[in-house]
């Protein structure tokens, strides 16, 4: 790499369309560490994206990719990383001051913005982010686990936030990348686990991580009754984004349980909220993570808690993009899906 020369991206054109050119190698500014990015993960927000649900966040012409693994090619002198280091991004750029931040749920900033979705992020062979936002990432994780830190850290948030502990029962609806992952955090935490998933290949999957699997032909809430004597599961995460799941969730929980919504609704959904009534049901949302939740994801993949790289079906280049993006919302045979850089 030449000062002042020039490298691969990829662009946001609009709905259903990214371009790759040139763009020229960021000087890192006051603070900032200089990326050679090496694995950018493709997410749910990242088909969002795709299809124009976030025209009016992400601008024509943007640098997207936000789940990011990347290594140091040099780095502010006291900020505890040096050339060569294998390194995540948290990305997110908040302000310190507002009643959220003040809170200490900087993720939920009132002017939050998320790298690779408001702001430039890491779908470019370099990247010049803020020391602060890094994390160190074992050598013990190859490089494809590395770039599924990211949606680990929303699950250990996610479950974080529920307050799973042993010996509960939890349901998770969507059997997709984050809910596989959201299975496999409240497993490790001691609690009976089961994924309600519709596509084949991915009930596979869980079936191959011994995670229990309600499949299509199953009617969910009576399996919930049969799994737990006629109670309801303890927690129920909402990981589809789908109408159906939305109706069902409240209908799966006991007494005093707890439903968490992770998923991404985009418009107003029908749900039971008899059930709300009924049985004192907590209900909360879940987004993005704190930074204990990227540490203890870090440990979780290290020590081996979590596999991670069993998640990544296909690696592309930058130049299919379009590609990568149509396959993972096909959503047949694929779980994640990784550009290599």
């Amino acid at each position: 790499m030449t000062a002042g020369g020039t490298m691969r991206a990829a662009f946001y054109e609009g709905p259903r369309k990214f371009a790759t050119g040139t763009l020229p190698v960021p000087e890192p500014g006051a603070g900032e560490a200089l990326l050679r990015m090496r694995r950018v993960g493709i997410c749910g927000t990242d088909l969002h994206i795709f299809q124009g649900h976030l025209d009016h966040r992400v601008p024509r012409g943007g640098v997207t990719g936000h789940e990011t693994f990347g290594q140091v090619v040099r780095a502010p002198r006291d900020s505890g990383f040096s050339a060569g280091d294998r390194v995540v991004v948290e990305p997110l750029q908040f302000c310190g001051a507002c009643r959220a931040c003040r809170m200490g749920a900087s993720y939920l900033c009132y002017s939050l913005k998320v790298l690779g979705v408001d702001v430039p992020g890491g779908l470019q062979e370099y990247w010049a982010v803020p020391a602060a936002r890094l994390l160190h990432v074992p050598d013990t994780l190859d490089d494809d686990a590395a770039a599924v830190i990211e949606p680990l850290a929303v699950a250990t948030h996610d479950v974080r936030r529920a307050g799973v502990k042993a010996g509960d029962t939890v349901l998770v609806f969507g059997g997709g990348p984050i809910g596989t992952l959201i299975a496999m955090v409240c497993r490790e935490r001691g609690a009976r686990v089961a994924v309600a998933e519709v596509n084949r290949f991915r009930i596979e999957m869980l079936q191959n991580l011994g995670l229990p699997t309600v499949g299509p032909d199953a009617d969910v809430v009576k399996f919930a009754n049969d799994w737990t004597g006629g109670i309801g599961v303890d927690i129920a995460f909402e990981v589809t984004g789908h109408p159906a799941a939305v109706r069902a969730v409240t209908d799966v929980v006991r007494v005093w349980g707890t439903v968490s919504i992770v998923a991404i609704h985009a418009e107003a959904m029908p749900v039971n909220l008899y059930q709300m009534f009924a049985r004192e049901l907590h209900m909360h949302g879940s987004r993005l993570y704190a930074r204990e939740d990227w540490e203890e994801a870090i440990r979780l993949a290290a020590t081996g808690a979590v596999n991670l790289g069993l998640l990544v079906s296909r690696r592309i280049p930058l130049e299919r993009i379009n590609e990568g993006m149509e396959e993972a919302l096909k959503g047949g045979a694929v779980m994640k899906v990784v550009v290599e850089l």
